[in-house]
């Protein structure tokens, strides 16, 4: 039986790549893509894939806020990241929300194709430079996890919201695209600055950029 697999990544010409190289293999079937992490979440609650190929990158929910509710709705989906960020902070991330496997963008087909053979057999799988960062950062994941983060106590909508925000979207922006009234969407954002402790959209912004949301 093929390798059910989503491909979630918000550039088209980069998924018919990805499309390309593993159609080749009659061992995979492409059952759906996304272009964005809301849209991933709701693919995998449908068609419950074997494999997701998620983007670290994307808009209006991030790959790895991505893969922790595809998770919760697909928990037998394995989640092998893609990314061109190599920095450590999106690979302790990712490990975190529950992906299996972390690809970097300018990696071979090859390996690719491994990493997928690799994660559905339930192992990990880490590009070799990944690899290293994961292996020299596991203390400081398991700090993470010990650590009261603020941001843990968002709730997933509020998590999206947050992005959203930081990525310089209006609340009545907000409230169209996540189809809220604009008072919800208004205490949303409320609750988010009480609970991460920030008096401004500066320091809304500058504390998703360091943990990663944004870019």
């Amino acid at each position: 039986m093929a390798v059910k697999i989503l491909l979630a990544d918000d550039h088209t010409l980069l998924r018919q790549g990805l499309r390309h190289i593993l159609e080749s293999n009659p061992d995979f079937e492409i059952v759906a893509e996304s272009s964005s992490g809301i849209e991933a979440v709701e693919a995998a609650r449908r068609f419950r894939p074997d494999i997701a190929i998620v983007d670290v990158a994307m808009k209006e929910l991030n790959g790895i806020e991505a893969t922790a509710q595809i998770l919760k709705h697909s928990p037998q989906t394995a989640v092998l990241m893609l990314s061109m960020y190599s920095d450590e902070r999106y690979v302790l991330r990712a490990v975190k929300a529950g992906a299996r496997g972390y690809v970097l963008k300018n990696s071979a087909g090859d390996e690719l194709i491994q990493a997928i053979q690799t994660v559905q057999r339930g192992m990990a799988f880490f590009s070799p430079a990944v690899a290293r960062i994961f292996q020299d950062g596991v203390a400081r994941l398991q700090d993470a996890r010990d650590t009261n983060d603020r941001y843990e106590a968002l709730t997933d909508r509020e998590r999206q919201v947050y992005q959203l925000l930081a990525e310089g979207n209006s609340n009545k922006e907000i409230a169209n695209r996540l189809n809220l009234s604009l008072h919800t969407v208004e205490t949303h954002r409320w609750r988010i600055m009480e609970k991460m402790d920030l008096h401004s959209t500066a320091e809304l912004v500058l504390s998703a950029v360091r943990r990663g949301l944004v870019t």
